[in-house]
């Protein structure tokens, strides 16, 4: 599998569960609330939890290529830290990786 091939395949899964995650609403409403949300990293079976805000979680996602990952989850070929929390960071797509998760937003936003 070349460089290309394998940031798409990352991008791909970091996908998936982005999408986990926008489906969790707040049981109870409050906005600052804590909440656990899924790993978004391009690890195959990565099954770890990130607790923050929807508040936090929503910052996040105001651009299309930026996830929310466990540290040490990053992969650098593929994307690069942008922001360090605790307990999570905030990582920015790049090149091939990035063209995929714009796309698979684009057919969201479409479909």
């Amino acid at each position: 599998m070349d460089g290309n091939e394998r940031q798409a395949r990352i991008a791909r899964n970091e996908v998936v569960f982005r999408r986990v995650n926008e489906a969790i609403e707040p049981a109870d409403g409050r906005q600052g609330k804590r909440h656990v949300f899924v790993c978004e990293c391009g690890r195959l079976g990565c099954t770890e939890m990130i607790v923050l805000s929807r508040d936090e979680y929503d910052a996040v996602r105001t651009s299309f290529d930026r996830f929310v990952l466990v540290p040490g989850h990053e992969i650098p070929d593929a994307e690069r830290v942008v922001e360090r929390r605790e307990g999570f960071i905030v990582v920015q797509k790049e090149g091939t990786a990035r063209e995929v998760v714009r796309r698979a937003r684009e057919d969201e936003v479409a479909g």
